[in-house]
C-alpha cells in the first residue's frame, strides 16, 4: 500500500522550470536536475521548450532529501538551448550528467546553416529563431559534481537527425553501459528508440540494438527509459504518439498509451512492442525499484483532471495494466508538467519530482512524498 505523506514546491523563482531528475551523489547528498530557461509565455502566448537561455542545473538537499537549497548548480551553460538533464551515478563514483541541445540562429537563417534536414527536423521559434536539434551529449564529474568534463555529442552513424536522450544511463554487472537514444533515423520516418553503448565508463558511444520502431509511421516511440529487473530482463518504456505533423492532428489527441518492448539478452535484442491496456501515458514512465522489491512507475497525465500518477507494479513489471492507478496530483491547471522521476530516501521514504504549473501560471519543480506501508 502507498501513502501519499504530502507535495511540496523545492524550486520556484519566476522563471521556466521542467523536466527534473534526481539522483544520490557518491557522497550521499540528494540532488534534483532540471532545465532552467526564462518564463516568456505571457509575452509569446505559447508554451516555449526550446529557448536561448535554457540551462541545465541542479539543487542540492543538505539533509538527505527532506529539505532542498536554492542555490542554482551550472552543469553547462554555453549558449544553446539545454534540455533533460537525467544524472547517473556509476558504481564506481562517476557522475554522467545527459542532456540534449538545441542550436539556434536567427530567422531564415536556418536552412543555409542545416541543409533539408532542417526542413523535418527543424522548427522556427516565436517568429524569431530557426532551431535545429544539436544531438545528445553529457558531462562527466569524477568529483561529485564539483567540476564537470563536457563532452562532444554523440554521433550516431547514418542517422539524418541527431538524436536526443531522456532516460536514464542502465549499469550492466560487467560495467557495460546502456543509454536509450530517440528520434527520426531518416527523412520521412517517425521517430525510434535505440541502445547506446559504451564499455569506456561513458567516453564514447555506439549503436547496439533497436529498442522500438513503427516501419509503417504510425507510431512515435519517443523519449524512452530503460529499467533492468531483478533478473536481469530490460523493459523499455516509451512515451508514444501518433504522427502530430499531419493536416488537421490535434496534437494532444495524439498522445497513445504506455507502450514497452522486453530484452533478455542484455539489450542485443528487443522483442516486439507491446502497448499496455489501461495506461494512457502522456508524459515520459520512470520505473524505481522499492526496497520491498516492488517497482514504483510514475507518469504525468495530459488531460483533466491533469495531474501526477503512478502505479505500484511487481518486480518483473508484467503486471501494469492490472495494477492499480493512484493518483498523486490532479490539481493542475493546465497539461504542461510531468516527466517525473522517483528516488527511495534513506529514511524509507519515497520522493517523486516531476514539474507542474501553479494556479498563476508558473511552471514549478514540485516533490509529493510517498510511503510503502
Amino acid at each position: 500500500m502507498l501513502k501519499i505523506i504530502g507535495h511540496e514546491t523545492i524550486y520556484r523563482d519566476e522563471e521556466y522550470c521542467t523536466f527534473p531528475n534526481l539522483a544520490k551523489f557518491p557522497d550521499g547528498t540528494v540532488v534534483c536536475a532540471f532545465r532552467h530557461a526564462k518564463e516568456r509565455q505571457k509575452q509569446y502566448g505559447a508554451v516555449t521548450h526550446v529557448d536561448p537561455t535554457a540551462k541545465d542545473v541542479y539543487i542540492t538537499s543538505p539533509d538527505g532529501g527532506i529539505t532542498f537549497g536554492k542555490e542554482l548548480y551550472l552543469i553547462i551553460n554555453d549558449g544553446m538551448s539545454d534540455q533533460d538533464p537525467c544524472l547517473n551515478v556509476l558504481s564506481d563514483g562517476r557522475i554522467i550528467a545527459t542532456y540534449f541541445r538545441w542550436e539556434l540562429v536567427r530567422k531564415g537563417k536556418g536552412f543555409a546553416r542545416w541543409g533539408e534536414p532542417f526542413v523535418r527536423f527543424g522548427r522556427t521559434l516565436h517568429d524569431k529563431l530557426d532551431c535545429f536539434g544539436y544531438g545528445a551529449s553529457m558531462s562527466i564529474s569524477d568529483d561529485n559534481g564539483k567540476n564537470w568534463d563536457h563532452m562532444p555529442p554523440i554521433v550516431v552513424d547514418g542517422w539524418d537527425s541527431k538524436g536526443a536522450v531522456r532516460g536514464n544511463i542502465t549499469e550492466l554487472p560487467d560495467g557495460t553501459l546502456l543509454l536509450p537514444f530517440y528520434g527520426s533515423k531518416k527523412m520521412g520516418e517517425l521517430s525510434r528508440s535505440v541502445l547506446l553503448k559504451s564499455t569506456d565508463r561513458g567516453e564514447t558511444w555506439e549503436e547496439l540494438s533497436v529498442m522500438a520502431f513503427d516501419p509503417e509511421c504510425k507510431k512515435n516511440y519517443l523519449e524512452p527509459n530503460l529499467y533492468r529487473t531483478e533478473s536481469g530482463r530490460l523493459v523499455g518504456l516509451y512515451r508514444t504518439q501518433t504522427d502530430w505533423t499531419l493536416p488537421g492532428a490535434d496534437f494532444e489527441e495524439t498522445y497513445l498509451n504506455l507502450h514497452i518492448s522486453v530484452s533478455d539478452d542484455d539489450g542485443k535484442t528487443f522483442g516486439p512492442v507491446q502497448e499496455i491496456e489501461n495506461c494512457w501515458c502522456s508524459s515520459p514512465a520512470h520505473a524505481l525499484r522499492l526496497r520491498s522489491g516492488n517497482v514504483l512507475l510514475t507518469y504525468g497525465y495530459r488531460v483533466e483532471p491533469f495531474g501526477i500518477r503512478c502505479r505500484v507494479v511487481n518486480p518483473e513489471l508484467t503486471d501494469i495494466s492490472e495494477a492499480r492507478e493512484i493518483i498523486l496530483r490532479d490539481d493542475a491547471p493546465n497539461g504542461d508538467l510531468g516527466y517525473p522521476c522517483s528516488l527511495q530516501l534513506d529514511n524509507g521514504d519515497i520522493i517523486v519530482a516531476y514539474y507542474i504549473s501553479a494556479q498563476d501560471g508558473i511552471r514549478t519543480i514540485d516533490i509529493t512524498r510517498l510511503r510503502e506501508e
